[in-house]
């Protein structure tokens, strides 16, 4: 499993990618055979300078089988974006039959 994070117009870039990172693929772990790549952009919508509920994250889970599920998290802090986000990817992962199936073989 392989996982890309992008963040755009977000202070710390670095450290916020390491921590997308880390934290889904915690959270997808038990899937990890299911599961080709993950793709997340981060971005902060109205750029630094201005507040509110603008940080967003996008995740696309691309499965071995081609198959592919996409989920999207709107946020006022980029951290706590991120844990929902891998929170909600598990869920959605965990319902899948498939990734299920994978994990008995």
């Amino acid at each position: 499993m392989e996982i890309q994070v992008r963040a755009r117009g977000l202070p710390g870039a670095a450290a916020i990618r390491r921590l997308a990172a880390g934290r889904i693929g915690d959270a997808l772990a038990e899937f990890r055979d299911a599961i080709d790549e993950v793709a997340v952009q981060l971005s902060d919508i109205n750029g630094p300078q201005r507040g509110g509920i603008d940080k967003l994250c996008r995740a696309v889970v691309r499965f071995r089988d081609c198959s592919a599920i996409v989920v999207e998290e709107l946020g006022q802090d980029v951290a706590g974006v991120i844990e929902r986000i891998a929170q909600r990817l598990r869920e959605h992962v965990q319902r899948r039959p498939r990734a299920r199936l994978a994990l008995s073989v």
